[in-house]
């Protein structure tokens, strides 16, 4: 029998303490973690709701002697049912990403844990000054007021927005510290020129038609009084590069099925989820990469699959290496680089599917270079997700190719199943939720493996 995704219902244990899975959960437990293994830290901005909300990502300081601490800290929330499924080195620290079941679904939370802020070529602060000062604050640990408010004035400028409730909260640290302190903030920042025009910026919530600005000025003030910095945050940041080019963070994902089976409403619900959950942007390719004949829409479902006939088979040829060409151009100049930046990738179906369906391809040739060439095709990361359901369900659904052919495909992909290890079966006969379930909980637990391989260090041994 085929491999078949054991399709968990939407139930989630509780935590190890008792206390159910949940986003204000997993804030306390990882300041109490944080805490009783010593790590000196704080929450950089936007705490006023935590732990019970969080609008954004978790932006923490740590202290530079303090960051091999954060493995037992890890361990410990995964040990919680946190999982950690995805980390990205960025200048100067880490992006992290756990994910957990609620009986709603998935939920998940991200870290960015900063010990030395670079960007831009800047280097800005050391780990050990963002968290000098740093004050209690409901159960937590937060920044100094000064050093808020220098780093939301520069992360800002830098990233040319302002959220509203963060210009409510310059203007607020604006009252707290006093317009002097304030502007001596400003203009080591920006230039003593610049200190009023900021300030009153932050008071009166205008500061958003500054940003463009106040980013070339803050460049140009680094500059002048650390010029070796940009030589020092380039060559610092080149083995992250070649990290990142060697072992993208990225995922990429193929589904099969018969047409019926559920493979669109999945691919949407995925997309969300997961996007949301580990990467930063999300595409979705049908069958193919179309970086040759881009606007030729073969593979994507037809009123009737099969109703043109097959090309002879010198075409047949010829069209399948063009094919085959394709895939390995759009995985190099397309796929991968996307993949490198963060990106999921979701193919409803992929070049096997010419194996299992070859007249929705119009392919007439020889089946054993279609099988040969299958073997070189880029292959995803572990991940073929095989939809299947039974013959009245998917022909209740759409009735484009006959029950006999029907059946004929569903054992064909069955049998890719039985043959390839990065391969599982998911029923869709329950409907979509559990489908859903089944895929999210493969994906995350692929995910989970790939972290503890590629980021042991992170990880405290298991107890």
């Amino acid at each position: 029998m085929p491999r078949e995704a054991n399709i968990m219902m939407n139930c989630q244990p509780p935590g190890a303490d008792g206390e159910s899975l949940s986003r204000p959960h997993f804030l306390r437990l990882l300041f109490r973690l944080l805490d009783e293994h010593d790590v000196r830290y704080c929450v950089l901005h936007t705490y006023e709701g935590l732990p019970d909300e969080l609008p954004s990502d978790l932006d923490l300081a740590v202290h530079p002697r303090d960051v091999a601490k954060l493995r037992f800290v890890f361990r410990a929330l995964a040990d919680q049912g946190y999982q950690p499924v995805q980390c990205r080195h960025h200048g100067g620290g880490h992006r992290f990403d756990f994910v957990w079941f609620e009986p709603e679904g998935m939920r998940s939370a991200g870290i960015d844990v900063t010990y030395d802020y670079r960007e831009h070529g800047m280097i800005l602060w050391r780990g050990e000054e963002l968290v000098r000062g740093r004050l209690q604050f409901n159960g937590f640990w937060v920044a100094n007021p000064a050093i808020e408010f220098a780093y939301t004035l520069a992360k800002k400028a830098l990233k040319g927005t302002l959220p509203q409730h963060q210009a409510e909260r310059l203007k607020v640290l604006v009252n707290e510290l006093g317009k002097p302190q304030a502007q001596r903030i400003a203009s080591e920042l920006f230039a003593e020129r610049w200190k009023e025009r900021v300030v009153d910026a932050c008071a009166g919530s205008t500061l958003g038609g500054l940003l463009a600005q106040l980013k070339k000025e803050l460049w140009l003030t680094k500059f002048k009084k650390a010029p070796l910095d940009p030589l020092r945050y380039l060559l610092g940041d080149i083995p992250r590069l070649i990290g990142r080019a060697l072992r993208p963070v990225g995922l990429f994902l193929v589904i099969l099925g018969p047409d019926g089976v559920g493979k669109s409403t999945l691919v949407g619900r995925l997309a969300e989820s997961l996007e949301q959950a580990a990467f930063t942007r999300f595409r979705l390719f049908h069958w193919r990469p179309k970086v040759i004949a881009p606007h030729k829409e073969t593979g994507i479902p037809s009123t009737d699959p099969h109703d043109e006939p097959p090309r002879g088979v010198l075409g047949s040829i010829v069209v399948l290496l063009g094919i085959f060409l394709d895939y390995w151009l759009g995985y190099v100049f397309v796929l991968r680089p996307f993949l490198v930046r963060a990106g999921l990738v979701i193919f409803d179906r992929y070049f096997q599917d010419l194996l299992v369906d070859p007249l929705r391809y119009r392919y007439g040739g020889p089946m054993w270079l279609a099988k040969l060439l299958s073997r070189f095709v880029p292959p995803p990361d572990l991940l073929f997700l095989v939809l299947d359901a039974e013959d009245e369900v998917i022909l209740s659904r759409k009735r484009e190719v006959p029950p006999e052919e029907l059946r004929r495909q569903r054992e064909g992909y069955q049998q890719f199943t039985r043959g390839v290890e990065r391969a599982t079966l998911i029923k869709t006969d329950q409907g979509i939720e559990p489908t859903v379930a089944a895929a999210t909980r493969f994906i995350v637990e692929y995910l989970t493996q790939r972290f503890q391989r590629r980021h042991a260090r992170w990880l405290a041994p298991a107890r």
